[in-house]
Formats: structure tokens, C-alpha cells, sequence
């Protein structure tokens, strides 16, 4: 009897379950049921990790000043699969819908699996990251030979190369999520709007039953964020970071349909911004520090490009807040901020455009500020460098290949806007020929000769003019070889000035990377304590060679030019060499206590009384006086 009644009531507990997992609170048990497993799975998790050594010690790039246990994210990847298993079991033939069915329940199973077990392995003993990085490979080709794949999201990719791109976005996005995990709550928090935001684009998308994946990640990541928000009392660990990277790279690569590509990867790729974005700022950076002189490293000491550092962006973020609250909560609501730009694109269909335009420059803007004083820097001090492969030897190649490259872009585009042919033997005859008239006419005329780092205004006329009789030139060969009667203004007008400004571009290119490096180099060095900041007095040729002088220490300098003061009334509020004239000598004094500066810099003539002068208006102060000369003086 007491048994009957058992078999009885585990039946009505099924029966119960089915309808719960096939109506309409679907949705909700999946998030709530993956939440409470998470909550309750987190502590004996925590506890086992504690007890088998995992525990994250605090040193020099840690954040946290306490012991902490690490693999804390095992507890999201059994809820996670445990709550998919029961939907599955629940549903008709083990589909969840459509997309998530029985073979890739296992499949992905399977593969999340081994992926733990690599995160669990590094966890405890530390794997080499080459090594780390094959199994992921491994983990990404056994989900693409199960169906999970890149291809036909844009194009019909052939079957190699849509192998590539999908291990490429896989492991990427796996190792995107391991280093944005640096701090409490950070890429728990970032999955869990992820998830919920690509969930929002598929109900968007007419594909309700695709989003209980998502919903169920959402949960379990929400669960483990209760104890792993700061101050944390566990942390993912690369097993917990990695499959968080795994689900959001992957769930929607088999969610709705393929011809949807904001359902299908716009949304994910802006939920997964901030992750991306670090991680294309390491290697950046990394890179860029990898081939720097080691004098001009500082305090970032990089060396290798897989060396790890403390310029990531919470890093950056916690620096500035001094509170992890506060920089997961920032980062919190960019990510979100992201997803709801992707939302308001597929909601407003009709105003996408504009609305995506005013948010890419948003965030270009907010992205260039935020690069300034690190990954700009960096790669500007490493460009503006005189190293030895920017010899005149190598530098003489790179114009000449480049001049014909913008030539030849030039001449087609000539053709093109004038109406004439563009066959194949226009491109195997007539190009080269009409190419060879105008870099015979360069060679000619001396442009490979100049020193064009050091060049002056004329030497740029020189190069317009012999451009202009170049195009000439080339026009009338056209006349004379193709009998052509028509648009032979229009094409040497044209083909001169899309070749004008490349010819130009790319020899005023090294003076343009110095400017804004030295622009980079003002707002890094101004906060410095031993930064020099000096008051110029003299806005004349001078100011201008003095200015020139630091942009060649650029890199190694350590004077910042707060204020620039010239007698001339005219000159008062305008800029010279980016710097505002703040007003004349007899104000000099409120200026440079205005400014904080430390020094007065004489860069014009001045008479001896005018010296003596401004020596006693300085007497008994801290601010130093000097006179910046850039004249003859007879040897003897």
C-alpha cells in the first residue's frame, strides 16, 4: 500500500513537472529553478575547492587582500545542465525546440565537460597556456564537427574556412571571459546580462522557445552572483570563466534563424563588447609594450606579449572608483547599455541607422579616452621611436611601392568616373604604361631624393606641380593610343587629386603620429609628480622650435607647457602650436601661479632690463627662470 502510494505521488510530481516545463512558466521555472540550484550548489562547492587546495592567494596583480577558493564556477555548470537535462526529459522527444535538440544537448554536454575539466586542471595545478589553449581548441572543432558553426550567419563559407572562424570565435570568446574575470562579480554579472539580452532579441525574433537556454544561464549565473559579488566568497576560477565564455559564444550560433543576423550574432556581439574589447586591448597593448626599449617600459615592466598585467579595463575603472562595487556596477551598465542599443535596433527598425551612427561615435569617443593614456600611448611612443628599420634604406621601398598602389587606386578611379572602358586589357596594357609616365615624371622631378621627414612647404608644391605635369602626361598618352575625345579634363582632374593627397598623406604620416603623440603625451604626463610644468613667454619662431624640440624628446620628456604668454594684444586668446595664448607679460606672475608652474621659459628676444626685470618679479620664489636659444655664435 505504502508503496503504491509512492509510485503515485513521484507520478503526480512528473506529471506536474511536465506541465510546468511545456506552458507558459517555462520561461520562469527555467530562470528560478537554474537559480535556486546555483544558490544552493555554490557553498559545497566553495567548501570542496577550499578543502582540495584551490584558493586564490592574494600578490602583486590580484585584487583580493584574502584567501579565496577558486572553481567556484563548477556550481554554474552543473545547474546549468542539470535544469537543461530536466527540460529535456520533460519535452517532447528531448528537444527543448527546435534549435536546442537532443543531439546537441549531448554534444554540447560533452564538450562544456571537457572544458571544465581543462579549467578545473588550471585551477588546481596551474596549466601552461599553450596547452590550456589546444584543449580549447579541441573543445571548439568537437562543437563544429556537431553542428555549431559560423558560416551561413553571413556567407556560405567553404568547409575550412568556416572551421577557422569558428574555433577563432569560440576560443576567443572563451578566453575573452577568462580575462575580464579579475574582479568579484565582474564576468558572472556580464554572462548574466549577456544571456538575458540575446533571450530579449530571439522574443524580439518570434523564437520564445530558443530562449530557455539563456534563461536558465541567466539563473545560475544570477544564483552564483550572490556569492561572488563583492566581497566575494568564491571566485569562477578558469572552469567557471571559461564555460561562461563557451555558452555565450555558442547558444546563439544554434538560436532562431540564420538568416536573422541581430538574433542570430549582433546582439551577442554587443553583449559580449566589454569582454571583446579587453581582450583586443591586451594584445594591443601587450604587443605594443613587447617592442618597446626596455628604458621606456616604466612601471609597466611588459615584456611578453602573454604576460599578464594590471591595465585591464576594471583594472583601469577600479583605479579611478577605488571601490569594486562601483567598477563592476560601471561596467555593469555598459554592457547593458550595449545590449539595449542592440534591442533598440531590431525595435526600431526604421530609425537603425541613425541610431546605431550617434551610438558607434558615442562609444568611439568614450573608447579613444579611455585608450589615451595606455594603448595609444604606448603605440605612439613606439612609432614616433627613430629605430633602425625607419632608415632612409627601408623607408625609400615603402614610398615607392605605396606611391604606386595610390597610383594605380587613382588611375581606375579616374577611368571610372569618366565612363571608360575597364577591361582586362586595360589593366594588363595600358595601366602599367600609364603608371610608368608619372613615376618616371616623380623620379625626375627629385621626389625620391628628399629627405621627406625633414621637409618644407616648397618641397610639397614641388611634388603638387609634378604630379599635375605627371597626370598631364599621362592623359595625353591616353589621347594619342586610344583616340579618346571625352572626359580627358575630368580624368586627369580626378586622377590628380585622388593621387595628391595619398602621395602626401604618407610622407606627412610620421609628422602627424609625432603631434599626436606629443598631444597623448600632454594629458599623460600631466598628473606626474616629476612632470615640469612651464610658463613660455614668447609666442614668435622661437616657441615654435621649442615646441619641436620636445615633440623629438617625445617618449622620454618630462616638460608640460601649461601657458603661453606673448605682449602682442592681437595675439591674446588665439592658439599657436595648440597652445592658448593666456595673456602679456604684466599678467605673468597670475599666470604662473594659475598654472602651478614651476619655471618661466624666455623664448623670444628681450633686453637686459626686461631680464632683469623678470629676475626680481620671481626673487624669493620657487620658480625658476631660463632662456631657450636657437642662435649663430662664432666659434674662437
Amino acid at each position: 500500500m505504502t508503496s503504491t502510494w509512492n509510485v503515485n505521488l513521484v507520478d503526480s510530481f512528473l506529471d506536474i513537472l511536465v506541465r510546468l516545463t511545456t506552458g507558459g512558466a517555462r520561461y520562469l521555472l527555467a530562470f528560478v529553478g537554474a537559480f535556486m540550484v546555483s544558490l544552493l550548489l555554490t557553498p559545497p562547492v566553495r567548501e570542496f575547492a577550499r578543502k582540495t587546495g584551490m584558493v586564490d592567494q592574494p600578490n602583486a596583480r590580484r585584487i583580493n587582500k584574502v584567501s579565496i577558493p577558486i572553481g567556484g564556477g563548477m556550481a554554474i555548470f552543473f545547474a546549468f545542465h542539470f535544469v537543461l537535462l530536466v527540460f529535456a526529459r520533460c519535452s517532447a522527444g528531448g528537444n527543448i525546440s527546435a534549435s536546442f535538440d537532443y543531439f546537441w544537448l549531448w554534444s554540447f554536454f560533452w564538450a562544456s565537460s571537457l572544458l571544465l575539466v581543462i579549467g578545473f586542471l588550471d585551477d588546481k595545478y596551474g596549466l601552461k597556456p599553450l596547452l590550456k589553449l589546444f584543449g580549447q581548441i579541441v573543445v571548439a572543432s568537437i562543437l563544429f564537427f556537431s553542428g555549431v558553426n559560423v558560416g551561413g550567419i553571413f556567407v556560405a563559407f567553404p568547409g575550412w574556412l568556416d572551421y577557422g572562424v569558428t574555433v577563432f570565435w569560440i576560443v576567443g570568446a572563451i578566453n575573452a571571459f577568462n580575462l575580464i574575470d579579475g574582479m568579484d562579480g565582474l564576468a558572472s554579472g556580464l554572462s548574466l546580462i549577456a544571456s538575458m539580452g540575446v533571450a530579449g532579441a530571439l522574443v524580439f525574433g518570434g523564437h520564445t522557445a530558443d530562449t530557455i537556454p539563456y534563461l536558465i544561464l541567466a539563473g545560475a549565473c544570477l544564483g552564483f552572483l550572490r556569492y561572488n559579488f563583492h566581497p566575494a566568497s568564491v571566485f569562477l576560477g578558469d572552469s567557471g570563466s571559461m564555460f561562461l565564455g563557451l555558452c555565450v559564444a555558442t547558444l546563439p550560433l544554434m538560436s532562431g534563424s540564420r538568416k536573422e543576423l541581430v538574433a542570430s550574432l549582433g546582439v551577442p556581439l554587443l553583449a559580449m563588447g566589454i569582454p571583446i574589447f579587453d581582450t583586443m586591448l591586451a594584445i594591443w597593448r601587450r604587443s605594443a609594450r613587447a617592442l618597446l626599449p626596455k628604458d621606456l617600459l616604466g612601471a609597466s615592466g611588459q615584456t611578453r606579449v602573454m604576460q599578464p598585467d594590471k591595465d585591464h579595463l576594471h583594472h583601469r575603472i577600479l583605479r579611478k572608483t577605488m571601490n569594486q562595487r562601483t567598477a563592476a556596477v560601471t561596467l555593469y551598465l555598459a554592457s547593458a547599455a550595449l545590449v539595449l542599443v542592440g534591442l533598440s535596433g531590431m525595435l526600431l527598425r526604421n530609425y537603425a541607422p541613425g541610431f546605431f551612427m550617434i551610438a558607434f561615435i558615442v562609444a568611439t569617443v568614450v573608447a579613444v579616452r579611455h585608450m589615451i593614456s595606455v594603448e595609444l600611448w604606448d603605440t605612439g611612443r613606439l612609432l614616433s621611436k627613430k629605430r633602425a628599420t625607419l632608415r632612409q634604406a627601408v623607408v625609400l621601398p615603402v614610398y615607392i611601392v605605396c606611391d604606386i598602389i595610390f597610383l594605380v587606386f587613382a588611375w581606375v578611379t579616374a577611368r571610372f568616373f569618366t565612363g571608360m572602358p575597364l577591361g582586362r586589357e586595360d589593366f594588363i596594357y595600358k595601366i602599367p604604361v600609364a603608371i610608368a609616365i608619372v613615376f618616371v615624371s616623380l623620379v625626375v622631378g627629385g621626389t625620391y631624393r628628399k629627405v621627406w621627414s625633414r621637409a618644407q612647404m616648397r618641397d610639397y608644391v614641388v611634388l603638387t606641380f609634378t604630379l599635375l605635369v605627371a597626370t598631364i602626361l599621362a592623359a595625353g598618352f591616353m589621347l594619342m593610343f586610344e583616340k579618346v575625345t571625352y572626359g580627358l579634363v575630368k580624368f586627369s582632374l580626378v586622377m590628380f587629386m585622388c593621387s595628391l593627397f595619398p602621395l602626401i598623406g604618407i610622407r606627412v604620416l610620421r609628422e602627424c603620429v609625432s603631434s599626436i603623440v606629443h598631444l597623448i603625451e600632454r594629458y599623460v604626463i600631466r598628473d606626474r609628480e616629476d612632470t615640469e610644468r612651464v610658463v613660455v613667454y614668447g609666442g614668435g619662431l622661437k616657441f615654435g622650435l621649442f615646441i619641436q624640440y620636445i615633440i623629438s624628446r617625445v617618449g622620454n620628456n618630462k616638460t608640460l607647457v601649461v601657458g603661453l604668454v606673448d605682449d602682442d594684444i592681437n595675439l591674446k586668446g588665439r592658439v599657436i602650436s595648440g597652445y592658448k595664448v593666456m595673456g602679456d607679460s604684466d599678467h605673468i606672475e597670475s599666470i604662473v601661479q594659475e598654472t602651478g608652474a614651476h619655471r618661466v621659459i624666455i623664448a623670444c628676444d628681450i633686453s637686459d632690463d626686461m631680464r632683469q626685470n623678470m629676475l626680481s618679479r620671481f626673487a624669493g620664489c620657487d620658480v625658476k627662470i631660463s632662456i631657450w636659444r636657437c642662435s649663430e655664435k662664432e666659434l674662437k
